[in-house]
């Protein structure tokens, strides 16, 4: 159960990746978010935990996103499933019927939002309008928590559970270790991934400084 986005973005060389994604559980960054060379995948749902890698698998042996997606989701158990994500030329989404309620998904042409258990749909709008109103020059990695933030806003996963997890990858030109971070289990999950990437980004900085 969960809501994330997922993002292509042009880089200097080819093309960049990102996921985002927030749930009132912990760990959902060992789950949800898949991110490759080829393409970004949020799983959520009642979800088999091989199914990110597999569709990621399949956009790196050239199938285009939906096409993948179609063919993952005639598996038994899709219908508690949430798929959705960007490879280099498509989007896809794919929301099962017996998904938790208040659930849904958005594919745009670089981007896609979803969740399941959500407040309202509002959090879809939430996530979609956070992304698109950053600065486009600002590191995509930065726009991704500011998405998140804004769908936690909105009302985000609407369990009453007492620990939730957060988490952001991003993948493309330049990979430094704060595009990468996960916070499993918190209270306040979406407001401790932002201050674990400003602490990362600066402690990574400082390193670099010191030793690079």
């Amino acid at each position: 159960m969960t809501y994330s986005i997922c993002v292509r973005e042009r880089a200097s060389d080819g093309w960049r990746f990102g996921v985002a994604a927030a749930a009132r559980v912990p760990a959902v960054g060992g789950v949800c978010p898949h991110v490759g060379d080829h393409g970004a995948v949020a799983v959520g749902g009642v979800t088999d935990t091989t199914l990110g890698q597999r569709c990621l698998d399949a956009l790196a042996e050239g199938q285009r996103i939906d096409d993948a997606v179609d063919e993952l989701v005639t598996d038994d158990g899709a219908t508690r499933w949430q798929l959705h994500g960007v490879g280099v030329d498509a989007t896809a989404t794919h929301t099962g019927a017996d998904c938790e309620s208040v659930a849904g998904a958005r594919a745009g042409d670089t981007h896609t939002v979803g969740g399941t258990a959500m407040a309202d749909k509002e959090v879809l709008d939430a996530l979609e309008h956070g992304y698109a109103a950053n600065e486009r020059d600002a590191p995509l990695v930065r726009r991704l928590l500011t998405a998140l933030a804004a769908g936690e806003r909105a009302g985000g996963d609407d369990r009453d559970l007492p620990v939730g997890s957060a988490a952001v990858v991003v993948r493309g030109e330049d990979d430094p270790l704060y595009h990468d971070l996960r916070v499993d289990a918190s209270e306040n999950p979406v407001a401790d991934l932002r201050e674990t990437y400003r602490q990362a980004k600066h402690g990574y900085e400082a390193a670099l400084d010191r030793y690079g």
